[in-house]
């Protein structure tokens, strides 16, 4: 689960990163006016405002914004390099401290609830540290192979093997950035473990996930020889029924049953190989900002348009899981009128428009209408399985291709 936040924060490590001291000089006034003045005039604008909800996004991009303005025009990046000397692992903190700092800040003077420390203590969590984590562990490694003199091809593969680690490990460390626990509902959980073995999933992980009754969500972790997991925050729980919430984990074992994780890291990996490829044979510096921010690009856009072929073949796969458990071999409406509801109820309870577009999932309208227009449709006969299948082979036979141009 990727959060806006996150993504923009390390989209402005990158760009650090490919910082040069020749574009731009650092200017220590420039830099005082977007890490410190500006920061400050967003916040003290939202508690005019009294804490209003737009006024809330605003300032939480706006100082997102101003640190990057710091970074790209300003050489923030430079000016830390300087300070820092070049230390390991302490530069790109410093980078993003600011951004940080602010939101932290942010969160502090917004907090909905009255215990503060604990809900800045969830939002840091949840938007900065289950992204930055893990990435700021890959450049540790690289930056100590670097170190170490390791030459510049097995700096790539103990990279490569530092990823393979992290996401061996993603489970685990998810569960305890978020935070999640066991879930506690014999009853519940063994109905949920039932869902999970009909999608051919024997040991499955329920967890549940405090968010103080905020987020009404649910996601799937686990790849392929990792334990299966689902897990539920505590407001979709308390606000949906049973057979609601089995529609909701049936989604989720879906995103299992088919492979959904493992083939987006695929798609990540595809695009980066295949861009490289293209983008060298064509004459351009592997090595240069264009090539990067192109290559950022072609992987967001492929993530958004692989996943939103997922969810789909997961929402169908939830109307054929409750179908089948009463016992039909076609999708019935008391099959997929669950998944439609629940999408319903979270509209409603977290005052979503249903015809807003996600870019990862489509808008709730349109995921509900196409959930009701299988009912009748045989098990074997969606169309969706087939369009998927079709994107899988796609996926793998691009990698080979760039693997052996």
């Amino acid at each position: 689960m990727i959060r806006p936040i996150s993504l923009f924060l390390l989209i402005g490590l990158l760009v650090a990163n490919h910082a040069s001291a020749a574009m731009h000089p650092p200017k220590l006034i420039w830099l005082m006016v977007f890490l410190l003045i500006l920061p400050i005039i967003f916040i003290a604008t939202v508690q005019v405002a009294k804490q209003a909800k737009a006024m809330l996004l605003f300032a939480t991009f706006a100082v997102l914004l101003s640190w990057f303005v710091a970074v790209y025009f300003f050489s923030w990046a430079i000016f830390v390099q300087k300070l820092t000397q070049n230390m390991l692992f302490v530069e790109d903190f410093f980078i993003v401290i600011p951004a940080i700092f602010w939101l932290l800040a942010l969160w502090f003077v917004t907090s909905p609830i009255s215990n503060r420390m604990s809900w800045v203590s969830h939002r840091f969590r949840l938007d900065i540290v289950l992204l930055l984590a893990p990435v700021f562990f890959l450049f540790a490694v690289s930056d100590v192979a670097v170190l170490c003199g390791v030459s510049e091809e097995n700096v790539e593969i103990i990279e490569l093997l530092a990823f393979l680690v992290l996401l061996a490990s993603a489970p685990f460390f998810m569960a305890k950035i978020l935070s999640a626990k066991p879930m506690s509902n014999y009853e519940l959980r063994s109905s949920i473990s039932d869902i999970g073995k009909m999608a051919g999933v024997r040991r499955s992980n329920i967890l549940v996930w405090n968010t103080h009754n905020r987020i009404m969500n649910a996601l799937a972790i686990g790849a392929i020889f990792q334990p299966k997991t689902i897990v539920l925050t505590d407001k979709l729980i308390a606000n949906l029924t049973q057979q609601e919430l089995r529609s909701v984990t049936a989604h989720e074992f879906g995103h299992h049953k088919y492979w959904h994780i493992p083939f987006l890291i695929l798609t990540t990996i595809t695009v980066m190989v295949l861009s490289s490829k293209v983008l060298l044979l064509m004459g351009f510096d592997i090595g240069g900002g264009f090539v990067f921010l192109s290559q950022l690009v072609l992987m967001v856009l492929a993530i958004i348009l692989v996943s939103r072929i997922f969810e789909k073949q997961a929402d169908a796969y939830a109307a054929v899981a409750l179908s089948a458990a009463s016992g039909s071999e076609s999708i019935t409406s008391e099959g997929a009128s669950p998944l439609a509801s629940a999408l319903g109820a979270i509209a409603q309870t977290q005052c979503i428009n249903p015809s807003r577009k996600d870019l990862l999932h489509g808008s709730i309208t349109s995921r509900q209408r196409d959930i009701q227009a299988l009912v009748g449709c045989s098990f074997s006969g969606i169309p969706i399985n087939k369009q998927v299948f079709f994107l899988k082979i796609a996926l793998v036979v691009s990698f080979l291709l760039g693997i052996l141009i």
